[in-house]
């Protein structure tokens, strides 16, 4: 990548083994900071910027579906320019953390419920990249993985293959104090508590795409096929313990309450977010774009579609939608930002993060960055953390 220096230093990354058979063992490794020329290295994440999970270095094959992980971050209204800061995670050894970039559910990234920690799931634990494969199938442990404001990476193997199914994650989020919800299919829904080393299925709820914090309440998506599967509709979710709220669910017989339903033809849906006074949602779908809902009397109401124009032939393109979503709901107007969908040979890679200021339905999609190869893809996107 051009113009760009490359600074180390150290990051101390926790890998704790879940079960009494695992050893826990604490590493220091050296990890590759990437800092744009120009703006200058910075020794953390700088607040209100963009965090991107990114699959692939330009080399590692995607295919492969074990690929080289990192955290991105850019600057929002920054059209076009490379990453300020990327934090790049181990991919070897029993320190590895990664998640299959060739797949289109996995790499959500969510932020932390104090703001304070990203968080995904993938695999760990293993030696990966001489081999190919499906993790899901694999000899791999389910692993969470947080970085905090100073990039500091903490990965966390939460239950080895062998266990419920196949157990695919796709994402991850945490209370940022031990407690985490993960989202996935065959029985990838589910509450981890790290410290008291205790894995909970939600039995009801096998499948999900993302799940999210906000403003204290756990959050999950549905698409179309999860929502059938379920005999309910596709939508965001909250949840429910015995017919009763459960603003952060523990129990194995949690169960979901439809919150946003989703309209058709838009049900395709990966990430959301959610404004803090529960009043304006926005659904990423992998083939249609962004759509907002708002919330009016009492029911909620598709407002608009934002269509994502692309830059890969349709004969040649995966998709034309978008898989995740941030929403910055501080101003007048929020600040859309996502990550797209396009992608060759079947596959998301080439794609982009883009951003939308939602002043009405005509609004401009604009790219914020694009990714420079088809072995690199940009899939989860949250805002960066804060150290306090």
């Amino acid at each position: 990548m051009t113009n760009h220096s490359m600074n180390m230093r150290k990051i101390e990354t926790e890998i704790t083994g879940t079960h009494p058979s695992h050893l826990t063992k604490k590493i220091i490794l050296t990890v590759a900071v990437m800092a744009l020329a120009g703006l200058g290295a910075h020794a953390q994440f700088l607040p209100q910027h963009l965090a991107v999970l990114r699959a692939g270095n330009g080399t590692v094959d995607l295919h492969l579906k074990q690929a080289p992980t990192f955290v991105d971050e850019f600057t929002p209204g920054a059209l076009n320019n490379g990453p300020v800061m990327s934090v790049a995670l181990p991919t070897n050894g029993p320190t590895s953390i990664f998640f299959n970039g060739h797949a289109a559910t996995e790499g959500m990234l969510s932020l932390s419920a104090d703001g304070k920690l990203l968080t995904f799931a993938g695999y760990g634990g293993k030696t990966l990249l001489e081999q190919g494969g499906t993790p899901s199938l694999m000899d791999i442990g389910r692993a969470v993985c947080t970085v905090d404001a100073a990039g500091k990476a903490t990965m966390t193997i939460y239950e080895q293959h062998g266990g419920p199914a196949k157990m695919n994650p796709r994402g991850a989020v945490t209370d940022g104090a031990g407690h985490f919800w993960t989202c996935g299919n065959a029985s990838g829904t589910a509450f981890y508590d790290a410290g008291g080393d205790t894995l909970q299925l939600f039995s009801a709820i096998p499948d999900s795409r993302q799940v999210k914090i906000i403003a204290g309440t756990l959050y999950a998506s549905l698409n179309e096929a999860d929502a059938t599967y379920l005999d309910t509709e596709p939508g965001i979710f909250s949840f429910e313990d015995g017919g009763q709220a459960a603003a952060l669910p523990e129990a194995t017989n949690t169960t979901l309450k439809l919150v946003v339903p989703a309209s058709k033809p838009y049900d395709k849906i990966a990430g959301f977010d959610l404004s803090p006074d529960g009043n304006t949602a926005y659904l990423a779908d992998v083939e249609s774009g962004i759509e907002k809902y708002v919330k009016l009397n009492g029911h909620w109401k598709l407002a608009y579609n934002f269509a994502i124009p692309q830059n890969i032939m349709e004969s040649s393109n995966h998709a034309d939608g978008c898989f995740a979503v941030a929403v910055d709901f501080s101003g007048s107007s929020p600040i859309i930002y996502a990550t797209t969908t396009e992608g060759y040979n079947g596959s998301v890679n080439s794609n982009r993060v883009v951003q939308i200021v939602d002043t009405n339905s005509a609004a401009t999609v604009t790219t914020i960055a694009q990714a420079p190869s088809e072995n690199i893809a940009y899939r989860g996107i949250a805002f960066t953390p804060g150290s306090k």
